[in-house]
């Protein structure tokens, strides 16, 4: 419960409403005191001096000592309660009048010296003392009823401007929701939506402006991405002629030095247009049920660390694409590979199934990582200070590109480590 609240209490909506309710129950509790507190002047002043008269008639009827059954005949006739008490006599006319000692009465101001009068809960008392006896009164309230009907009408009234302003309140903040859900869709990198404007005023002017914003952040990122994807396409084919023309120069040491770097410069190509086209939507993944155990082993065996790697793998059947996990478990254990030497222990790649889950990890013992780079770590073309040197290979695109696999899948990963402890990267894939 008080989680909900805790929920809705971010909603403006709500929190309004809940103004409203606290000044609904402000006002009527005044409304409630100052009827309170002018009921018993009006009681002293207008209402005691006719009830008062017309009891002492009544007393005389019933007489001193009272005649009980000329007072249960009043009672029967009148609207009043009657209860007596005094020497002999301990008398009711109704099981509900309690005892005189039950109530607490306040004495009534002057002439009215042996008049008393007290409000319990509903009924209003009068007690009357003649010479030993003492006559207590249930008056009629039916004037007071009128008051609490009219105080229900108010509630009731009250309620009914509450709900509408609930309503009217609601549909004049309806486009918060949706600016709220659209920057949730920007922090996302979801750019398709816009937010549906209706109105003129500020509100939606500034649902304007965020529809704007959205609609140029989008072509700002569809632009730098058409570029990238554009140059590396266009690299692809002078990079394919030397390499032809490579293959065709005296076999030596330069040659083959320039036919690595002709081989970097097209898996750095690669990387780049598949990261690309997982970011932007232009590569639907192509799905099926396929066994990861199998997956993993045919990575890791063919794989050049393999001698340096150990699994401990468990069957596990999930909904995958193929080619594009299988490119995830490669350049895990590429990094792996590249980060820890033979000194350092095997590496370790583990496949285990949970109930709605199946995950993969991949841990070396090799330099580690600070903590505070961590975070970084799979942002494109970054590469912590101690990895930048060209002898270990890399570009700053394997974990980019691992992430962009596993968010197209619906999972997560994380990364644990600890300098001088070694890496370990956590996959999770719903199952």
């Amino acid at each position: 419960m008080w989680q909900y609240l805790r929920s809705r209490w971010q909603s403006l909506i709500f929190r309004l409403l809940f103004y409203f309710v606290i000044s609904m129950l402000a006002v009527t509790m005044a409304l409630a005191i100052s009827f309170t507190r002018g009921l018993k002047p009006h009681f002293e002043n207008e209402i005691l001096p006719n009830v008062e008269r017309y009891i002492e008639y009544l007393i005389d009827d019933i007489g001193i000592p009272p005649d009980l059954s000329v007072a249960r005949r009043l009672a029967d006739e009148l609207p009043f309660e009657i209860r007596i008490e005094g020497p002999g006599v301990d008398w009711s006319s109704s099981p509900r009048l309690r005892a005189v000692s039950s109530y607490r009465f306040e004495p009534a101001p002057r002439p009215y010296d042996d008049v008393y009068f007290s409000q319990q809960r509903r009924n209003q008392y009068l007690l009357i003392r003649k010479q030993d006896y003492r006559y207590l009164f249930a008056i009629d309230n039916s004037f007071r009823r009128g008051s609490e009907q009219r105080h229900s009408l108010l509630f009731v009234f009250l309620g009914l401007i509450l709900i509408l302003l609930y309503f009217a309140i609601r549909r004049m903040f309806r486009p918060i929701e949706a600016i709220s859900e659209q920057l949730r869709n920007i922090g996302e990198g979801n750019l398709d939506q816009s937010i549906d404007i209706s109105g003129k005023g500020e509100i939606a002017m500034l649902a304007a402006g965020i529809n704007r914003m959205s609609a140029q952040i989008k072509s700002m990122l569809e632009g730098k991405s058409g570029l990238l994807l554009a140059i590396s396409h266009e690299l692809r084919s002078p990079i394919t002629r030397m390499r032809v023309n490579l293959e065709l120069l005296e076999p030596g040491d330069l040659q083959k030095k320039l036919i690595d770097d002709v081989h970097e410069m097209e898996t750095l190509l690669a990387a780049i247009l598949e990261s690309e086209k997982l970011s932007s939507g232009h590569a639907p993944l192509s799905l099926g049920r396929h066994e990861l155990l199998t997956l993993v082993e045919e990575v890791v065996s063919d794989h050049s660390c393999r001698g340096r790697i150990r699994t401990s793998l468990t069957p596990v059947e999930v909904e995958i694409d193929r080619l594009r996990i299988g490119l995830l478990i490669k350049n895990l254990i590429d990094n792996a590979c590249h980060y820890s030497s033979a000194e350092d222990g095997l590496i370790e790649v583990r496949l285990r199934r949970e109930p709605q889950a199946a995950i993969i990890e991949v841990q070396d013992h090799g330099a580690g990582i600070g903590e505070e780079e961590i975070p970084r770590l799979a942002e494109p073309f970054y590469r912590p200070d101690g990895a930048r040197q060209r002898s270990t290979g890399g570009y700053g695109l394997g974990l980019y590109l691992c992430k962009l696999i596993i968010d197209a899948h619906r999972g997560h990963f994380t990364i644990e480590s600890e300098p001088g402890s070694g890496t370990t990267v956590i996959v999770t894939l719903p199952l």
